[in-house]
């Protein structure tokens, strides 16, 4: 028996980060309990499900596109996964776009990207999570809002162990009382958001992370910042003869990446389906002036604006791509027929990322975030290079996880 068994473990956030963690520490013996304020697992590694206007089955990955690995470890690890069915490469064609001349010229340039090996999670993007949820010894519970902790001693003698409580409400009910669970051992925090001031914007309540007074982790956390996001959902009517599935976009002052998802392995392929990035900077501004609560009809009518705008220029970076390509015949300044579009759209949704992307590196070290009061830790792809990449958030968020839970082990660090 380990002596680990027996001990209980509270993880903040069903990402990949967290979901990592809650299996490592189960297969130490912890009991781990993983709180989610969204639906289900798997976070930036999200898949959403739904059927277009004429009844098609449309998915888009709605963070993580694909991922790759730099180091042998994580190399070692998508192996494991791989054997388990839940990855497997995406064999498409990428390519990348230079766009800095695109608003003012017109003007792009279109190159291949070099070989890598790139991998999708397999029927969905989600499937890791879901696959690391079903640990022996883990127990998710979405729909629950992590509101604080509470630092106290087991028993009432001042030799008595430190234990840790984790205050919850239900997700969406800012009403709800607050229920304190648990008598844990370990808080392992992989959600930036209880260090956030989104609290304070959506509910009127303080950061969650205050009420733990860790404050080498919450000021680490806070330092990293987070690039936000929207993603467009697109489904078309007809294919698009693109010869690339992937498209980096440089130098574009709205779309940062291009995906046909419905080329990856495993997706519904009975139509087109594109699954578009915004920059950071125009989802900053967008954001910033008009900042709206999810779930209300602002918020709805404000993403509406955002899949309209990312549409337009997603369909004139494509159509530009299609000439350079040769598969459109360029414009002529004599040609008075209507300008060259894309096959109609069947949908067009989008999503917000608040926080998609870290912009520093805050633990190159360490690798996780740990403080003098035992037992509370914290972990994500902010704590390790390369941040504000896309395509390396899972490795880093993976391996960050991996290193929290040997601190747990070896709380010496």
């Amino acid at each position: 028996m380990s002596l680990l068994d027996n001990r209980m473990a509270a993880v903040v956030g069903a990402g990949i980060s967290g979901m990592v963690a809650a299996s490592e520490l189960a297969k130490m013996g912890f009991e781990v309990h993983v709180y989610e304020s969204g639906r289900g697992v798997g976070g930036r590694m999200s898949t959403r499900r739904g059927e277009a206007p004429d009844g098609t089955k449309v998915q888009f990955d709605l963070g993580a596109q694909y991922f790759t690995a730099s180091t042998s470890r994580f190399q070692a690890i998508l192996e494991e996964w791989e054997k388990a069915g839940v990855v497997a490469p995406w064999e498409g064609r990428f390519g990348c776009i230079e766009a800095a001349d695109f608003v003012t010229k017109g003007v792009i340039a279109v190159k291949p990207l070099p070989e890598e090996r790139r991998w999708v999670g397999i029927p969905t993007m989600n499937a890791v999570c879901k696959h690391l949820a079903g640990t022996k010894g883990v127990q998710v519970y979405p729909s629950t809002r992590v509101v604080g902790f509470d630092h106290f001693r087991e028993g009432e003698s001042d030799e008595g162990t430190w234990k840790w409580g984790v205050e919850t409400r239900p997700a969406g009910n800012p009403e709800a009382p607050v229920v304190t669970r648990g008598d844990y051992d370990v808080v392992v925090v992989t959600d930036k958001a209880v260090a956030s001031e989104r609290n304070l914007k959506l509910h009127g309540e303080p950061r969650p992370i205050e009420s733990a007074n860790v404050l080498a982790i919450t000021q680490n956390m806070q330092r990293s910042s987070q690039l936000s996001c929207f993603t467009l959902m697109v489904a078309m009517s007809d294919v698009i003869a693109s010869e690339y599935d992937s498209l980096e976009v440089y130098g574009h002052p709205m779309i940062a990446y291009m995906a046909r998802n419905s080329s990856k392995p495993g997706r519904p392929n009975g139509r087109d389906q594109w699954l578009v990035h915004s920059t950071g900077v125009y989802a900053e501004n967008f954001i910033t002036e008009n900042f709206t609560n999810k779930d209300t009809t602002a918020h709805a009518a404000r993403l509406k604006i955002a899949a309209e705008e990312m549409f337009i220029a997603f369909s004139e970076l494509m159509v530009a791509q299609l000439k350079v390509q040769g598969v459109l015949p360029p414009d002529s300044k004599d040609d008075d027929s209507p300008p060259r579009t894309l096959p109609q759209p069947l949908m067009t949704n989008a999503h917000r990322w608040g926080s998609a992307f870290p912009l520093y590196a805050v633990a190159a070290e360490e690798k996780f975030l740990y403080d003098t009061k035992p037992g509370f830790y914290a972990c994500g792809d902010y704590c390790i290079p390369p941040s504000c990449n896309p395509h390396g958030f899972v490795e880093a968020a993976t391996l960050s996880a991996m290193h929290a839970a040997l601190g747990v082990k070896k709380p010496e660090c």
